[in-house]
C-alpha cells in the first residue's frame, strides 16, 4: 500500500520494489477511486491494481477497469458481499482478471476471523453466475487467512484453507 495516512506506505516503496525485482509482477493495493491513481501506480511500476468494489459506483468500476486494461495492468476486484459479486458479474467478459473474496469488514476495517464471510461467498449462487460469465478467472480469498483456525490444534488454519480450496477458491492471499 502506498497510502501514508491509512497504511503507512509511500509511492517510493512501490518504485523501490520495482527496481529490486524488475521481472516479478507487483500489485498496488491502495484505495483506488480516481483514474489518476491508476496512472500514478502504473508509472511507479505496478503491473496490477486492487479495486475495492464497495468503494466504487458501477460506472466508476467499469471506467477504472477499462483504464487499467488500456495500461495493460491487471485488476484484482475485492468483494465483500453477494451484492458486490453480482455487480462484478455484470462487467463484460474480459473485464475482470481476478476477484478476491475478502474477510475484511469495510465499515470498521476489522477482519472476520471465522472466515465465514469469504466462505459463504464461495458457496453462494452468485459465484455460480460469476463462473458462467467469467470462466477461468482466478478467485482468491484474502484477509488474514492463515490466522483463521477452527481449533487450538489447527493453529495455522489448515482446516480453513482446505475448506476454501474445496469450495472453489484458486488460492489465498
Amino acid at each position: 500500500n502506498c497510502d501514508k495516512v491509512f497504511f503507512g506506505g509511500a509511492l517510493e516503496d512501490l518504485m523501490e520494489a520495482r527496481k529490486a525485482v524488475p521481472d516479478i509482477p507487483i500489485l498496488a493495493s491502495d484505495l483506488m477511486l480516481y483514474p489518476y491513481q491508476l496512472y500514478k501506480m502504473y508509472l511507479a511500476g505496478a503491473d496490477a491494481v486492487t479495486l475495492i468494489v464497495a468503494a466504487l459506483e458501477d460506472k466508476d468500476l467499469l471506467y477504472l477497469t477499462k483504464i487499467a486494461k488500456s495500461l495493460k495492468m491487471q485488476t484484482v476486484l475485492s468483494v465483500t458481499s453477494e451484492v458486490q459479486l453480482q455487480r462484478v458479474t455484470k462487467l463484460s467478459a474480459g473485464g475482470v482478471d481476478c476477484i478476491s473474496l475478502s474477510n475484511r469488514n469495510l465499515e470498521d476495517f476489522n477482519f472476520d476471523l471465522t472466515g465465514e464471510q469469504a466462505l459463504n461467498l464461495l458457496k453462494s449462487p452468485s459465484i455460480e453466475e460469476f463462473h458462467e460469465k467469467h470462466a477461468g478467472i482466478p478467485i482468491l480469498v484474502e484477509g488474514r487467512v492463515g490466522m483463521i483456525s477452527s481449533s487450538e490444534t489447527d493453529s495455522f488454519g489448515e482446516t480453513y484453507l482446505k475448506a476454501v480450496i474445496d469450495a472453489g477458491a484458486t488460492g489465498v492471499i
